[in-house]
């Protein structure tokens, strides 16, 4: 009912499982994506702003997001095209592109945010390539180094600025170990100091939260979130890059669910709202302002309903209803249809 609404949990189990088609037809996505705005320290947005609003420098670009998130969003979403199309697909930065899906997502109430699929064409794969094509595969997309601020300066500002990840109550997770609860970091920082590469197993790494991969790091770089030097300074906001290609497709699954999902939903509290109306119609009505109710909009996603597409892909996937005629699921034709039809007619229904 709710699945041509955007953000809604019916609305991505949609796209989750034409994302899953393009797993079962190209393999596992090699690389994982994800592409931040920091629209505060933008000065792309930031002349944008100025220009349309005609605002003199004394209003700070704090308060010109605040009062014109339209502009922030058209912007942005400019911005990310042009650098997607150009360095991504049409450079190749990160290798030849031959499938992608990308998501648009929104943090909280705030600012938009990109999670990109990638699948890179003769990218080695965990569990079939050798573990050396592997680990040069990701050495040559992936670090987490610090440049030196004498000979890269610039480089060193972005990855101090932008890739240091400090720990919150966002990603701080309390973790039963015996009889006590041990603080964790959900993204796995800090990060374990390695002198070289180190390709873990899959299965294993996902049941204790791990990655499946360590770079080479030093002390200093274990709170340094993985990133390509190129694309930094191009896009010059927070970025993750994680290669994610493994034979098995559990961290696959992990990472669908992860770039398909909605809002949290509450099931019991929609079950306990709608027990206590008496009829059907009534009880529709409760689920459908409830759903609506429950989806968090913030200024950029309400913005962004002028009709900016929450995700994209390479490909256009067709559902194909395979299931035996008398087995497939049916709905009672238009009203309008069934007042010009015979009284004495059972021809109700239609596939659905």
């Amino acid at each position: 009912m709710l699945a041509p609404i955007r953000g809604t949990n019916h609305y991505w189990f949609r796209v989750k499982g034409e994302v899953k088609a393009m797993i079962a037809e190209y393999g596992s996505p090699t690389l994982f994506l994800t592409l931040s705005c920091a629209e505060y320290d933008s000065a792309d947005i930031a002349q944008y702003l100025r220009k349309v609003n005609n605002a003199p420098q004394s209003y700070s670009i704090s308060r010109l997001c605040t009062e014109d998130p339209v502009s922030v969003s058209r912007q942005f979403s400019y911005k990310f095209k042009d650098f997607f199309n150009i360095v991504i697909l049409q450079r190749g930065v990160l290798g030849k592109v031959e499938q992608y899906y990308v998501k648009k997502e929104y943090q909280m109430r705030g600012a938009p945010h990109y999670h990109i699929l990638l699948w890179i064409e003769n990218a080695p794969v965990v569990g079939i390539d050798r573990p050396e094509e592997v680990c040069s595969f990701i050495q040559d997309r992936i670090t987490c180094h610090i440049p030196d601020s004498n000979t890269s300066p610039d480089l060193n500002f972005l990855v101090t600025k932008y890739q240091l990840h400090k720990c919150s109550k966002y990603c701080k997770q309390n973790i039963k170990v015996g009889k006590t609860y041990v603080s964790r970091c959900r993204f796995d920082f800090p990060r374990p100091v390695r002198d070289s590469i180190c390709i873990n197993d899959v299965e294993n790494s996902l049941k204790s939260c791990n990655k499946i991969y360590y770079l080479k790091r030093n002390e200093k770089e274990v709170r340094v979130n993985n990133y390509n030097p190129l694309l930094l300074k191009l896009w010059r906001a927070n970025m993750d890059l994680q290669y994610i290609a493994e034979r098995n497709l559990s961290l696959t699954e992990y990472v669908t669910g992860y770039v398909t999902k909605a809002e949290k939903s509450h099931a019991q509290d929609l079950w306990d709202e709608v027990s206590s109306c008496d009829n059907i119609y009534s009880r529709l009505w409760k689920i459908g302002q409830k759903l609506l109710r429950g989806k968090e909009v913030g200024l950029y996603e309400a913005s962004d309903l002028r009709g900016e597409s929450l995700y994209m892909k390479s490909v256009t996937v067709q559902y194909v209803n395979v299931y035996l005629p008398h087995k497939r699921s049916r709905k009672i034709k238009n009203y309008s249809y069934l007042t010009k039809m015979d009284r004495s007619s059972k021809d109700i229904l239609i596939l659905a």
